[in-house]
């Protein structure tokens, strides 16, 4: 490997880990570039975020903190018109496939139904159900699993 080469490879190689370490400021952006000084907005931005709402044994019922994480889902919604949301229920395996499959499917009507009425369009909610298949944490049947009994809640911003 010739010195020209072994050199860009140690520059490439620092200047990554300053980046990653916080030590190197990303460039500014180009003079011509729109830059928004607007303070006014504060709206979250969680566009591309996922949540999860969890829930107790075979409950449909949202905690405080599941009705946090509703509000604030609804506040970026609200404020961006090209957000989606996705809400996928799930169940552990305690209890039968076909009772698993109901109880995610109320968990995530539960979960459509606050965020209908923290202000999110209907219309911009897509709602699954998947009962106690494709779960987080792999069980066994009729294994207590509370990281398994949740719903997910996905915000994406679709292209315009």
């Amino acid at each position: 490997m010739d010195r020209l080469s072994r050199y860009s490879r140690v520059f490439a190689a620092l200047l990554a880990c300053g980046i990653v370490a916080g030590c190197v400021e990303a460039p500014p952006p180009p003079p011509h570039a729109a830059v928004s000084h607007d303070t006014t907005s504060m709206v979250p931005q969680l566009a591309g975020a996922w949540y999860q709402v969890r829930f107790g044994s075979n409950k449909t019922d949202i905690d405080e903190r599941g009705h946090m994480l509703i509000e604030r889902v609804a506040a970026v919604v609200a404020g961006n018109a090209a957000t989606r949301v996705t809400v996928i229920g799930r169940a552990d395996r305690v209890g039968s496939p076909t009772a698993n499959l109901a109880l995610s499917e109320r968990r995530a009507d539960q979960v459509r139904d606050a965020l209908i009425g923290a202000g999110v369009p209907a219309v911009r909610i897509d709602t699954q159900w998947t009962g106690e298949n494709k779960q987080e944490v792999r069980t066994g049947n009729d294994v207590d699993e509370p990281r398994n009994r949740v719903v997910d809640i996905t915000v994406v911003e679709e292209a315009i």
